[in-house]
C-alpha cells in the first residue's frame, strides 16, 4: 500500500500535477521539506491498529483538491475522508474483509457498516485485483475497477552468484496470518536449501524458537533492518525461490517483483494469491501451508527456474494512465477552470 501511494505520488508529480500526501505519524503536524516534488502533510496520531488523528478531518475540509484518493479501508482515514465531507474521492480499498488482529475482528462487524458508506459514497471504488473486487462487491454490493499494483519492469541481469545451497526468500511482515512459519516448518523437508526471511513483527522470537527447535536455525538468516527498494529486489534476482503463504492478500507486491526479477515463487493460493498460479502457471505453483511436504515439493519443482513473463499489464506506466483517467472522470473540471 505505501509502495503504491508513494508511485501514484511520484508518477503524478512527473506529469505535471499538484500532489499532496496527508498521513499519520508524528508528534506534531509538520510539512516534509522539500525535496521529492509532492508535498507531505504529516499529522499527529495516536494508536497502532486504530491509528487515529483528531486533526486529519479539519484538515480534509480545509482542502480543496480536484480529487482526493484515499487508500486502505481498514484504516481510520478512509471514514475520516468521508465525514469531512471531501468530495469527489476515490476509494482504492486493500480490502481483506476481516481483521487479523483480536481486536479488529471483535470491531469489524461494527466497522463494516461504516464502511458501507464510505464504500458507497465514493466517486468510484478500485481494487488491486478480482479476488478483491469480488469480495467488496459482495460485502458493500459496489464491484470496483481492478487496477493493479505497478512494477517498474527493466531488463533483469542475471544473478550476481550461484546459490551454494540455493535459497528461499519470504519478504513479509512476521506477523500470524501471513503464516512464515510454515516456510520454517517446510525449511525441515528442504535438507539442500537456505531460508533468506526479510521482514520484522511480533512473531520474529517465534520463528527463531521454531527454527531452532526443527534444527534449521543455521540455515535460516533473518534481516530485520529496513532495506531499500534496490536491495530487497537484489534478495529476490538472487533468490531461487520466493515464497508468500499469506492467509489473506488484496495483491501481494512481494509476488509481483520477484516475477518481475524473474525468479519463481510459491503461494498458498489463498484470496489474491490465487491469481498469480492461474496467471503465470509455469512459474507460480501453491502448496497448503499445513503441510510442510507440500510446501517443499513446490519449492523443489521450481528451483533453478527463471522466471519469463510479459508483466506489461502491470507497468507502472501503465497503472498510471488507469488512474489518470479515473481521476479525470471524477474530477471537478468546472472547479479548477473556475480558478
Amino acid at each position: 500500500m505505501e509502495t503504491l501511494c508513494r508511485q501514484l505520488a511520484e508518477g503524478f508529480t512527473a506529469r505535471g500535477h499538484d500532489v499532496l500526501v496527508v498521513t499519520y505519524g508524528g508528534e506534531a503536524e509538520r510539512p516534509s521539506p522539500a525535496g521529492p516534488g509532492f508535498r507531505v502533510l504529516t499529522l499527529p496520531s495516536r494508536g497502532t491498529t486504530f491509528e487515529w488523528s483528531r486533526r486529519i478531518v479539519p484538515v480534509l475540509r480545509g482542502l480543496r483538491p480536484d480529487v482526493c484518493h484515499v487508500h486502505n479501508l481498514h484504516s481510520t482515514v478512509a471514514p475520516a475522508v468521508w465525514l469531512a465531507r471531501r468530495r469527489p474521492y476515490v476509494l482504492t480499498a486493500h480490502y481483506h474483509g476481516r481483521g487479523h488482529t483480536l481486536a479488529a475482528r471483535l470491531v469489524h462487524p461494527a466497522y463494516r457498516r461504516v464502511a458501507a458508506r464510505v464504500v458507497r459514497d465514493a466517486a468510484a471504488v478500485t481494487a488491486v485485483s478480482q479476488a478483491e473486487a469480488r469480495l467488496v462487491h459482495r460485502h458493500f454490493g459496489v464491484l470496483p475497477e481492478v487496477i493493479p499494483n505497478g512494477v517498474d519492469t527493466p531488463a533483469q541481469p542475471a544473478r550476481s552468484t550461484v546459490d551454494a545451497p540455493p535459497t528461499i526468500v519470504v519478504v513479509s511482515r512476521l506477523v500470524p496470518y501471513k503464516r512464515v512459519d510454515a516456510v520454517v516448518r517446510a525449511l525441515a523437508d528442504l535438507p539442500g536449501f537456505r531460508l533468506h526471511v526479510v521482514g520484522d513483527g511480533p512473531q520474529r522470537a517465534d520463528l527463531r524458537t521454531l527454527a531452532d527447535r526443527l534444527g534449521v536455525a543455521g540455515r535460516m538468516r533473518l534481516t530485520t533492518e529496513r532495506l531499500t527498494d534496490d536491495a530487497v529486489r537484489a534478495i529476490l534476482r538472487d533468490a531461487a525461490v520466493h515464497v508468500n503463504l499469506s492467509a489473506a492478500e488484496a495483491f501481494s507486491y512481494t509476488v509481483l517483483e520477484a516475477l518481475a526479477a524473474g525468479t519463481p515463487v510459491v503461494t498458498s493460493g489463498d484470496t489474491a494469491l490465487a491469481e498469480w498460479g492461474t496467471r503465470f502457471p509455469a512459474v507460480v505453483r501453491t502448496a497448503d501451508p499445513a503441510r510442510p511436504a507440500d510446501v517443499a515439493g513446490a519449492v523443489r519443482s521450481l528451483a533453478g527456474r527463471r522466471a519469463e513473463v510479459d508483466l506489461g499489464e502491470y507497468a507502472l506506466p501503465v497503472v498510471l494512465d488507469r488512474y489518470e483517467t479515473v481521476y479525470e472522470r471524477v474530477a471537478r473540471i468546472p472547479h479548477r477552470a473556475a480558478r
